[in-house]
């Protein structure tokens, strides 16, 4: 009877060693056949409309026959948002057996800011889009008072420090202007006064706010101010008040 609880004993024991060698083995087969059979052989690309479809599988740095499992996707984002500015997101997804497929989403060009002896597109969000002459600059929003630190192509715009407004801020009003359909009708800002920020509007008026003011509001009681003044009115819409509901329209003349 003792021998044979001991020949029990050694059937389990050696059940024991077997069993994680037999998951180690089934781990090894899995990722043998993740990385020997899912090969890159189409990269599809979807919501392009500025780039064409090779200019963004060429941007990604992936080549036919990379793995496809073992992609960086974080990294791929990277390389589309720096060489290809124009891309504000993008979506990285392995479609097995064989498909990378890429979805973009382009951004587009609100502004104009001056910076290393170059006019520089920005989108609303900030982003450095590309350096343009000054004659195309001239189709954007001009952004005077304001000038951009090392800038370049791809990557988020910095401000000098002495500027009057941050970039934070700066992107607030942008965005504002663009949510209400404002842009078109900006014909500049004006950051030159640290203390005043102007907004030369319609052809008709100076609208002076301030650097900390709630740009949407703000914009909200130009859009009611210009309704209730007539078609020839022009003038300085002032919005400096103490009460932040007041505005004075000044006439010209």
């Amino acid at each position: 009877m003792p021998r044979k609880r001991k020949r029990r004993r050694r059937r389990g024991g050696l059940a024991r060693l077997l069993r994680p060698l037999s998951v180690l083995l089934a781990a090894v087969g899995v990722v043998a056949a993740l990385t020997l059979f899912f090969k890159v052989g189409t990269i599809e690309v979807t919501g392009n409309n500025r780039y064409s479809a090779e200019e963004i599988a060429a941007a990604t740095g992936v080549e036919l026959g990379d793995n496809l499992i073992l992609l960086d996707r974080y990294s791929i984002q990277q390389k589309l948002f720096v060489g290809l500015p124009y891309i504000k997101e993008a979506r990285i997804n392995p479609n097995l057996p064989s498909t990378l497929s890429v979805e973009v989403m382009e951004t587009k060009a609100v502004a104009a800011l001056p910076g290393a002896g170059a006019y520089w597109l920005i989108s609303r969000d900030g982003k450095l889009l590309e350096a343009v002459d000054e004659a195309t600059a001239q189709d954007y929003l001009d952004i005077a008072g304001l000038e951009a630190d090392a800038p370049a192509a791809g990557r988020e715009a910095q401000l000098l420090e002495d500027s009057p407004i941050t970039m934070d801020r700066l992107r607030e009003l942008l965005a504002a202007l663009e949510e209400r359909q404002l842009m078109a009708r900006a014909d500049n800002l004006d950051l030159t006064d640290p203390d005043v920020l102007v907004i030369n509007y319609d052809g008709r008026f100076r609208v002076e706010m301030y650097y900390s003011a709630d740009f949407d509001f703000k914009l909200n009681c130009l859009e009611e101010t210009v309704q209730a003044l007539q078609p020839n009115e022009t003038g300085i819409i002032r919005m400096t008040m103490k009460d932040e509901y007041e505005v004075r329209f000044i006439r010209s003349g």
